[in-house]
């Protein structure tokens, strides 16, 4: 028993130490992070939309970073929009099939992607599938681009070109280890990171353009005209119906497309009824945006 707790000790010990290296990487470049979190907050606050993607095992990372902005896990933030362009197995192989593996991410891109969205790409080694492609479509839309690499893969010429000099990606952040294993943690910390801090510089606006906060290149917020706020929506502060938390509401008027307003209590805001038939007068069930159901109606 003794000899089992000493090796088990051993093996943890060895292996606080291979983490060590990439913790202090990821303190040092805490002002990447930053800057790459008040661009991303400024494309929230425009209407952008986050598209994720990654291969092998770095496309769970991608989903894993979707369900982190649709659904906060602190009650009452709200939830931003985002998507996984690995999670639908009938879409990509069918991209596959038809255009080849090298497609799968850039097709999607050119199809869902605006020049006010964000880009987010896991690029884990030499075999990072389309995550490039989709790169290259993304700037070519204008969108933010923003980069989780390895220290392996910053290592290579393919890298040096296309990534760290900016022809393709706005925000390089490197997990600066050649472990696979330890540079998925050093993302997972890092996107962890990244949805915190755009959540503070959506919540305080005013934070967007302090100079500590840009960098010695004196960066600012990522420019662009900005999107007005929903119908009767603070654009400084948290929408009642934007959070990912379910909240009863009653709907004065009926909009095209599938919009209502709605009367949250506190003001009024625009939210979606595409998925329910709801009517002047119905107080429904909103999450996120959206009316999940209809729970009553005027006698009228």
């Amino acid at each position: 028993m003794a000899g089992v707790r000493a090796r088990t000790t051993s093996l943890l010990k060895e292996a606080a130490a291979r983490r060590a290296g990439p913790g202090r990487a990821l303190v040092e470049d805490a002002g990447l992070v930053v800057r790459a979190a008040i661009d991303m907050a400024a494309r929230f606050r425009r209407g952008g939309r986050l598209l994720a993607f990654g291969a092998g095992a770095a496309a769970t990372d991608a989903g894993h970073l979707a369900v982190e902005f649709t659904h906060p896990v602190i009650v009452g933030k709200r939830a931003l929009p985002a998507i996984s362009l690995a999670n639908d197995a009938s879409l990509v192989s069918g991209i596959a099939v038809s255009r080849g593996y090298g497609a799968v991410f850039s097709t999607q891109v050119r199809m869902l992607g605006r020049p006010e969205d964000v880009a987010v790409g896991f690029a884990v080694d030499d075999r990072c599938g389309d995550v490039l492609g989709a790169f290259a479509a993304a700037r070519q839309l204008g969108m933010l681009t923003v980069a989780l690499v390895d220290g392996a893969l910053v290592d290579g010429a393919l890298v040096d070109r296309t990534l760290v000099d900016g022809t393709l990606v706005d925000h390089v952040l490197d997990a600066r280890c050649a472990d696979p294993r330890i540079a998925g943690e050093a993302h997972m910390t890092t996107y962890h990171l990244l949805w915190e801090l755009v959540h503070v510089f959506l919540d305080d606006p005013g934070l967007l353009d302090e100079p500590d906060l840009r960098g010695e290149r004196g960066l600012r917020a990522d420019p662009g005209p900005a999107r007005p706020a929903p119908y009767g929506c603070d654009a400084d502060a948290t929408c009642v119906t934007c959070a990912d938390t379910a909240v009863p509401v009653h709907v004065t008027e009926l909009r095209p497309g599938g919009l209502a307003v709605v009367d949250t209590g506190g003001g009024t805001e625009e939210i979606s009824v595409a998925l329910v038939e709801a009517r002047v007068g119905d107080t429904v069930l909103v999450h996120a945006g959206e009316a999940i159901a209809v729970l009553g109606g005027d006698a009228s």
